[in-house]
């Protein structure tokens, strides 16, 4: 999509002559003859630049300038000035205006000036979503394991994460969908672009839509300016629309017509406007039946569709539960500038039995409380838990398990968690677990751990 500049100077042809240089450059291009004029398309549309005239009869460029900062910090403001008001050009870049060029000055010195405004603009609003884009931890250290469902859900991203076909997670609350969904995108052509995540079950009906598309000025109570959608402010990057079985049928509507036609209208606005992303769907839902209760749209299940991934839940993937404890414990204690260097055999049996309904979101929970309540490098039972019968919901359901297989199994994982701990090294293992390293060894040929 190019970029779109507003020109405003009350001088026509040298309004007209700057509009034809920057529609050769592939630029789009939107005039005004007065600060007023461009203060009502400011309403209307979200531009990537905007240069204009100090000197202007009515409204100046300085208090045009002061209107879009009030309301607006982001889109880049050149100010063009006559030699005699160089000080209020100075003033301008106090306001907030990007820089000032005077007059007569050479197109081309305007040009070099607007695509580093434009570049500068495009920046500050990566960095401004960054609150939006869960960046403080890697994707790729939630998603590794050994599972095999999860692995075949790995092998396919490979193959399709070059592409722009549209994907749906499908899988429980907590079992990481949005920790895929990141990683599609950063393992994708896409990755130097915006990555945009939608919480569909968050917002209201307008809030969602404004939120997609974009709306104008009084589209609706509240809108007191124009605002630029995700959908166009993601070009050439990803949208991540969580919960998407959450979606009203009315917005379902626009939102296929937006995949198939690869463009939206905002709020309230009559003017197309074209996009470039992928779009990356996640549910808890079961779609099918949301489909046969004509709760959700079959032609639209399709357009997202094109990709199914299914994500396994935590209960379904035990051999992977000390990969996440032992990097929820590392990360949790680094947070918080704890030393945790081991998790005592009885509270790790209870974490491999749990039934972690709440998946991964729940284990990291568990082990934030436990982190924090740990009085030294020991995470205990009581420390897991804010209350006793929260450890196994269906107690009394429970087989009884014979000591001997208790113990075995809390030793096994005892020794499974040192060994992580300790990168594989076993002096320091027998350490961190307080026995010798021979008794340690004899553990590990008495239960077949050495193969």
């Amino acid at each position: 999509m190019p970029d779109k500049i507003l020109i405003i100077d009350d001088e026509d042809e040298l309004l007209l002559a700057l509009a034809r240089y920057f529609k050769r450059l592939g630029i789009s291009v939107h005039t005004a003859t007065s600060a007023l004029e461009g203060w009502r398309h400011i309403d209307e549309t979200m531009y990537d630049l905007v240069i204009s005239d100090l000197a202007m009869p009515g409204m100046s460029g300085l208090e045009l300038l002061e209107k879009v900062r009030a309301v607006d910090h982001l889109t880049p403001f050149i100010v063009m000035t006559g030699v005699g008001t160089i000080e209020t050009a100075v003033e301008a870049i106090k306001h907030g205006a990007y820089h000032y060029i005077a007059k007569p000055f050479k197109t081309q010195e305007l040009e070099l000036l607007a695509r580093r405004a434009i570049e500068h603009g495009k920046l500050h609003r990566k960095l401004a979503s960054v609150s939006q884009q869960s960046a403080t931890d890697h994707p790729s250290e939630m998603i590794l394991g050994t599972n095999r469902s999860v692995k075949e859900v790995m092998h396919t991203i490979a193959k399709i994460s070059q592409s722009t076909a549209s994907v749906l997670i499908q899988g429980e609350t907590g079992t990481g969908k949005s920790m895929f969904a990141r990683h599609i995108h950063e393992s994708s052509e896409r990755r130097p672009q915006p990555f945009y995540t939608i919480d569909c079950g968050a917002l209201t009906e307008n809030l969602l839509e404004s939120e997609l598309f974009g709306h104008v000025k009084g589209a609706f109570t509240g809108a007191i300016c124009a605002k630029r959608g995700l959908l166009e402010e993601a070009q050439g990057g990803t949208i991540f629309l969580d919960e998407i079985g959450e979606l009203t049928l009315s917005t379902q509507v626009k939102l296929l017509r937006a995949i198939q036609e690869l463009e939206i209208k905002p709020v309230g606005g009559n003017k197309p406007v074209k996009i470039d992303v992928r779009f990356i769907s996640a549910t808890s839902r079961d779609l099918n039946i949301e489909i046969k209760e004509q709760r959700f749209r079959k032609d639209l299940y399709f357009r997202l569709t094109v990709i199914p991934l299914k994500l396994p839940p935590l209960r379904e993937r035990k051999e992977d539960l000390l990969l996440f404890i032992n990097y929820f414990v590392h990360k949790l204690g680094a947070r918080y500038c704890k030393r945790i260097t081991e998790i005592a055999p009885c509270a790790l049996t209870v974490l491999m039995e749990s039934p972690w309904r709440g998946n991964i979101r729940e284990l990291e929970n568990v082990l934030e409380r436990a982190v924090l309540l740990a009085n030294g490098p020991t995470i205990t039972v009581d420390t897991l838990f804010s209350q006793p019968e929260e450890r196994f919901e269906n107690e009394e359901d429970r087989t009884p398990v014979p000591l001997k297989d208790a113990v075995e199994l809390a030793e096994k994982q005892a020794i499974r968690q040192a060994l992580l701990i300790a990168a594989g090294n076993r002096t320091k293992a027998a350490q961190y677990l307080g026995i010798g390293r021979r008794t340690l060894y004899d553990k590990m040929d008495a239960y077949s751990m050495n193969e």
